[in-house]
């Protein structure tokens, strides 16, 4: 009888495992199984992403930046990939970066909520507001838009504060 470690697999195959393993909460499993798929196949975005998210998860930042940039050489129109990345970037305090990578997904998708609002609190981190109470602005509509309520709520309460805090009103903006 032979182990899962004997048995030959295919690059899918450790995808799926890593998918299977990441459910059940082993990102060091999940991570073993994405390492194996991209050893045979390096072109496999998806396990390049995956491995990131669970490298982040760990949380283990510089390897999960390192997924995230080969997702985004693998896949650069894959707007997941670049916010994904500008999250890491962020975390790792690498804030031009981060700004250019959330910049990037806006580019591909301009309605992704998230993105204008964690791009708004980058800029705020770096005390430029105005850029931060613009993307906070369409970060708001765009959840309403969406019915989220609590986000929506969330972004109001920061364009206040932000208000306040750089000296600027909503004529500003308009």
């Amino acid at each position: 009888m032979t182990t899962e470690s004997e048995t030959p697999r295919s690059a899918e195959q450790w995808f799926q495992i890593g998918l299977e393993r990441g459910r059940a909460g082993d990102n060091d499993g999940a991570i073993e199984a994405y390492d194996k798929c991209t050893d045979q196949d390096p072109a496999h975005f998806k396990a390049w992403f995956n491995k990131g998210i669970r490298y982040g998860k760990i949380p283990k930042n510089v390897k999960a930046m390192e997924c995230f940039q080969k997702a985004v050489e693998l896949k650069p129109e894959d707007v997941m990939a670049h916010y994904s990345l500008g999250l890491i970037l962020n975390l790792l305090g690498m804030i031009d970066e981060s700004v250019k990578h959330y910049e990037e997904a806006l580019k591909i998708n301009p309605n992704f909520a998230r993105a204008h609002s964690n791009l708004a609190t980058v800029h705020y981190s770096v005390k430029r507001g105005r850029e931060a109470i613009h993307h906070l602005r369409i970060a708001k509509d765009l959840f309403k838009e969406q019915g989220d309520t609590v986000m929506t709520e969330t972004a109001e309460d920061l364009l206040r504060e932000c208000y306040h805090e750089f000296k600027m009103s909503p004529e500003d903006f308009e």
